[in-house]
């Protein structure tokens, strides 16, 4: 192999065996468009520098783990991944928000083409039209829920669904005024906007605002589903996509319901309510502090899965075969911390499954050719398809 081909360049940073044991330690997922470094993440390194980790391409149960500054040392990143590169380096906090965010902004301003640029400017509009529907929706559940437990013959309206918004807020002032609960109608207002910020992701039960997590959720079931079928010779690929997707979903839905189960109280949580909590889940007391860390802990769960369905949808049927060895080596590991984040809930042993999952990827690797990546030779198509991947995945 030429000292200059990726692998080879990136070889001296190899590190063997990778077993995370946090999601932090496995690092966010970064939507290059460089063939080589597709499914690379990044994560806060030991010293100030954060680090990119890539998974052994071929043959290897391991990973590359390489400084951040050193990224352009590992290949020839595209000019959508230089800016990305320095755009990400900036961040003060790397969660799948601020990563995703940065992103997004990167493909707006046209590096990766102007499908890509479009879709970023899409999926901003529709994340602010997302927070805005989520508020107006947590705003009739507060109605509904201090109403709700309001004394028996009190003149009931209308349902709160059909009131112009300032009859709406009219009714929310109403319950919050109501004794006991203790809470200004300013405060929590202002709270609620914070609140929806923190549920945007998750939206409320029934996904009455078409939330982005539920979506993607359903996205990955829909692409399990259609990938068991898969036959020929990627059958192992196949197999090993759906392991990972059900064991996802498995994991998500608690954590799901119990950032829906969270809002059953809105004015107690309202009362509660302090400083934003954040997409990284910062420590915050009772309630509140619970609801953020199931966002954010679903937010780490889905990481990736976005790139992994683009990448199935973005195929013609006929060629699908092609990207599933792209699917199953950026197939999320699951680190350690998966057991206590989902253990007394999931209703499963998760832990049995997470090492399933890990020994099924090692195997898989190991069956890879050496020293073939499927890349040579392809880098312009590739690219070309990650940009449209970037446009699939905004």
């Amino acid at each position: 192999m030429p000292a200059s081909h990726p692998i080879a360049r990136a070889a001296q940073f190899e590190s063997g065996q990778y077993r995370p044991a946090t999601f932090l330690r496995r690092g966010v997922a970064v939507p290059f468009t460089t063939p080589h470094l597709l499914g690379g993440r990044i994560r806060p390194g030991d010293r100030s520098e954060p680090e990119l980790v890539l998974a052994n391409p071929v043959g290897e149960d391991g990973a590359y783990v390489i400084p951040w500054s050193a990224l352009p040392d590992s290949c020839m990143p595209t000019l959508h991944d230089r800016v990305l590169w320095e755009r990400i380096a900036r961040l003060p906090v790397l969660a799948p928000r601020t990563v995703r965010e940065a992103a997004r902004g990167v493909a707006a301003e046209g590096y990766a083409g102007r499908p890509a640029a479009r879709a970023a400017e899409v999926a901003f509009a529709e994340a602010l039209q997302g927070r805005t529907r989520t508020q107006y929706h947590l705003l009739l559940e507060l109605v509904r829920q201090g109403e709700m437990g309001r004394e028996t013959g009190r003149e009931a309206g209308p349902p709160p669904e059909r009131e112009s918004l300032p009859a709406l807020e009219a009714r929310a002032r109403s319950v919050l005024q109501e004794p006991g609960t203790g809470v200004a109608p300013l405060a929590a207002f202002e709270a609620l906007a914070e609140l929806a910020a923190a549920c945007s992701l998750c939206g409320l039960p029934g996904d009455p605002t078409a939330a982005p997590a539920p979506a993607l959720m359903a996205a990955i079931g829909a692409l399990g589903r259609d990938i068991a079928a898969e036959a020929g010779p990627e059958q192992g690929c196949a197999r090993l996509i759906a392991q990972g997707a059900r064991l996802t979903l498995r994991c998500c839905r608690p954590v799901l319901a119990g950032a829906h189960a969270a809002l059953a109280d809105l004015p107690g949580l309202l009362r509660h309510w302090r400083a934003a909590p954040g997409a990284e889940g910062r420590a915050r007391p009772g309630r509140d502090r619970d609801l953020a860390l199931r966002t954010a802990r679903l937010d780490w769960l889905l990481d990736g899965w976005d790139l992994v369905c683009g990448l199935w949808r973005g195929a013609e049927p006929a060629r699908r075969g092609l990207v599933l060895p792209d699917m199953a080596a950026m197939v999320p590991l699951l680190p350690a911390e998966l057991d206590d984040w989902c253990g007394a809930d999931a209703g499963f042993d998760p832990g049995a499954e997470r090492e399933a999952l890990l020994a099924a990827q090692a195997q898989w690797r190991r069956t890879l050719p050496p020293g073939q990546d499927g890349m040579t030779g392809r880098s312009l198509e590739l690219i070309a398809r990650n940009e449209g991947l970037r446009a699939a995945a905004a």
